[in-house]
């Protein structure tokens, strides 16, 4: 499927999905539902959007996992803030920035400098230097 450049954000096209590993200079926005069978490397941040499937592993500066995503893999952000929406599952967040994790999010483990977990999630570890819990509905 064809990738669409303009500026530096670069678009998938809807409904595609891909084979092989994808790798974008600059940001990538990802259209609901699109589907990658390996990994995924991006200079820039990354935008999934909803009930998007990766069954490798994403590597970024930061960005957006909108909700219902899966990501079978790591999710690896270097310097910028991650955030992670209801009901998205990933193996392991690894960040040298900001996690900040929505209710019902799923991960085995999450590592960030400061992490703010809103909502009740499912997590095996949660390592930040800093980590806040705010309960409640959001």
């Amino acid at each position: 499927m064809a990738i669409f450049v303009q500026d530096t954000l670069h678009m998938a096209e809807r409904g595609s999905y891909y084979e092989g590993s994808v790798k974008i200079d600059g940001d990538f926005l990802v259209p609901p539902r699109t589907e990658f069978w390996k990994d995924i490397v991006v200079s820039g941040n990354i935008y999934l959007c909803p009930e998007s499937h990766v069954k490798g592993n994403v590597t970024c500066k930061g960005g957006v996992i909108c909700r219902g995503c899966v990501i079978e893999g790591d999710l690896i952000a270097e310097d910028g803030e991650l955030r992670i929406c209801d009901g998205a599952s990933v193996h392991r967040i690894i960040s040298t920035g900001d996690v900040y994790l929505r209710k019902d999010v799923i991960s085995s483990e999450v590592r960030g400098n400061n992490i703010l977990v809103m909502g009740k999630i499912q997590c095996g570890k949660l390592m930040g230097k800093n980590t806040r819990v705010v309960s409640g509905e959001y």
